[in-house]
């Protein structure tokens, strides 16, 4: 398994999440020519709350957001590099990733898509924080929507963008 899950709010069980979060890790990591089997995160499944207290603990932001990614290590670009190659290695644990319930929901709703597309949306997005994309540049934000957009359609899943 790519993806370890933490489902504390209930709520998240209306949807299969770990079969949307590994085939959203999975195909993320592929669309990179990277083989996912050597690489592995955790997602905290939660309210809210939980990840209003999680940003303002760690960045120092006293609102909710819809999803935070805290990688395991700023030198992901090596690691990236070198498990193009091999295989068979101890899976690299890239970080963790919080994904809030409501605010999620609401951003589908407000946004009129699909709420488990939003979901695989916002995992690819987070995975590839995790891999050492920003988007606090307009180039780089550029090249990580290009990302997410091609997964989405390997996925099926429209351009979110539109």
């Amino acid at each position: 398994m790519s993806v370890d899950l933490i489902m504390e709010d209930a709520r998240w069980k209306t949807l299969n999440l770990l079969q949307i979060a590994n085939a959203a890790f999975k195909e993320t990591l592929s669309q990179l020519n990277l083989r996912s089997e050597n690489f592995i995160c955790c997602i905290l499944a939660c309210s809210g709350k939980k990840i209003k207290g999680l940003n303002a603990q760690f960045r120092g932001k006293n609102n909710s957001t819809n999803v935070l990614s805290f990688p395991s290590t700023p030198e992901i670009c090596e690691v990236r590099s070198i498990s193009k190659l091999e295989a068979n290695v101890d899976p690299f644990e890239l970080g963790d990733i919080a994904i809030a319930y409501e605010v999620c929901k609401k951003e589908a709703d407000i946004s009129k898509i699909d709420f488990e597309h939003h979901v695989y949306h916002l995992i690819i997005h987070s995975v590839l924080h995790l891999l050492g994309y920003d988007h606090k540049e307009e180039k780089n934000a550029a090249e990580m929507e290009k990302i997410e957009v091609q997964v989405l359609a390997n996925l099926g899943i429209n351009n979110p963008y539109l």
